[in-house]
């Protein structure tokens, strides 16, 4: 499997992770009452941080040799499995620093775990997919 696919794989997943996101948020921003607060606000470093952060996952799924000790399991089934690990590695240390600082309200905190969630999962089904196609 060639490292460069794997990178692309996690570069673009990381965009639509954020595109997704942000179009879910966008929706529900317009169906919800007005309120004084938005969660759907996305700087654009916030952006590359996810785009660096799926190159990252792809080049851990490379290293990985894509999950190999899991055998005979449908591409899909390795990707949740390994977007699962990445969340209890990643997202779930994030989680409980930022809130054990309480400089964060639930609202926005819930948005920015959401957010890396849905960057972890899908970059680990992409990488899975693209895997499984080359090999």
């Amino acid at each position: 499997m060639e490292l460069s696919y794997l990178l692309l794989m996690g570069s673009l997943s990381g965009l639509v992770s954020i595109l997704g996101h942000s179009v879910f948020w966008s929706a529900a921003e317009m169906i919800r009452p007005p309120t004084r607060e938005t969660y759907a606000d996305l700087p654009a470093l916030e952006v590359i941080l996810h785009m660096a952060c799926g190159i990252g996952l792809g080049f851990m799924f490379w290293l990985s040799w894509g999950l190999a000790a899991i055998g005979d399991v449908p591409w899909w089934q390795r990707g949740l499995s390994f977007g699962g690990l990445c969340i209890v590695v990643l997202v779930l240390p994030l989680t409980i620093s930022t809130l054990s600082s309480r400089s964060i309200e639930s609202g926005r905190l819930s948005a920015l775990t959401a957010r890396w969630v849905t960057t972890c999962l899908i970059a680990g089904l992409a990488c899975a997919w693209g895997w499984s196609r080359r090999m």
